[in-house]
């Protein structure tokens, strides 16, 4: 297993597109926005940031098997411009920090910071112009097998995003949101041990702490446990606080669900709603009112 160290965004695609598996790519340094296609190493590729490394963004594009640690992300440029799609126009899609479009596969990150700004510790006094500031979503994973695992999302618009099959969000913080928390499109997937907390309403949108669905299709095989979902936990004077939908399901068809050993904590009417399914298991769940009554 060979290591090499990158210090820029042209050093780190030159190691990947000479990578074959099984290599480790240290990022040091400020990358900005990097973008990647069709790098598909036979087996695993890691990159490791170092406590220094900030990266603006990163879309991949047909890339396979790589895994990404410890990296930091937010926007130095405005959302705006970060919203720009390939041909130069505004893009009409939601902006993620990081991106892997349908034909990629294989793709982990690990013990990444995911922040809407750079100040979004501060979140809980940002007012509306702060948040539209930072509207941009942390993670979106298009392809198959796409891994999310203890990385934490803060002050951002959608938290982590997976719509392939057999994929996997585990063990991540989403604090601080304005769009959905999770969000899940692929069969077989699993979302456990997750910690989605402190929903603002700040347009039309109504953030959900987890969104499943398969536009006009049947998704199935999903297991939702041990996540703890709570409304809100900082100032409660904040003018900003939305009455958070839980977990929801809200379209349709789903099949060979389980919903177990949640923990939840709202003010909404939706606590957990599952529309049009057949073989669901929800087993051990607590919901509660996010005030008490």
């Amino acid at each position: 297993m060979s290591e090499a160290t990158v210090t820029n965004a042209d050093q780190l695609k030159e190691a990947l597109r000479g990578a074959t598996g099984g290599e480790t790519i240290v990022a040091q340094g400020a990358f900005g926005a990097v973008s990647l296609s069709d790098i598909r190493p036979s087996s695993a590729v890691t990159i490791v940031g170092t406590a220094g490394a900030h990266f603006e963004k990163i879309d991949m594009r047909s890339c396979a098997n790589l895994h990404w640690t410890g990296l930091s992300c937010w926007p130095v440029r405005t959302v705006a411009e970060l919203s720009v799609n390939q041909s130069g126009q505004p893009g009409k899609a939601i902006p993620y920090l990081v991106m892997a479009d349908p034909a990629s596969e294989n793709i982990e990150l690990s013990n990444c910071i995911f922040r809407g700004r750079k100040d979004s510790d501060n979140h809980a006094s940002w007012g509306l112009a702060d948040w539209q500031d930072a509207k941009i979503g942390a993670v979106i994973l298009h392809g198959p097998k796409g891994v999310l695992r203890s990385n934490k999302a803060i002050g951002v618009s959608f938290g982590f995003t997976v719509r392939g099959t057999s994929s996997e969000i585990f063990d991540n913080l989403v604090y601080g949101f304005c769009g959905d928390g999770l969000r899940v499109g692929g069969d077989n997937t699993v979302v456990i041990g997750n910690r989605v907390t402190d929903a603002v309403l700040i347009d039309k949108n109504h953030p959900d702490a987890l969104q499943a669905f398969k536009p006009k299709e049947l998704l199935k095989g999903l297991v939702i446990k041990d996540n703890v979902i709570l409304e809100w936990t900082v100032r409660r004077d904040n003018p900003l606080r939305a009455k958070l939908k839980e977990i929801g399901m809200h379209n349709g068809p789903y099949s060979d669900v389980v919903i177990r050993d949640n923990k939840i904590s709202s003010s909404s009417y939706n606590g957990i709603r599952v529309h049009g399914s057949t073989n669901v298991e929800l087993v051990g769940n607590q919901v509660r009112h996010a005030d008490g009554l």
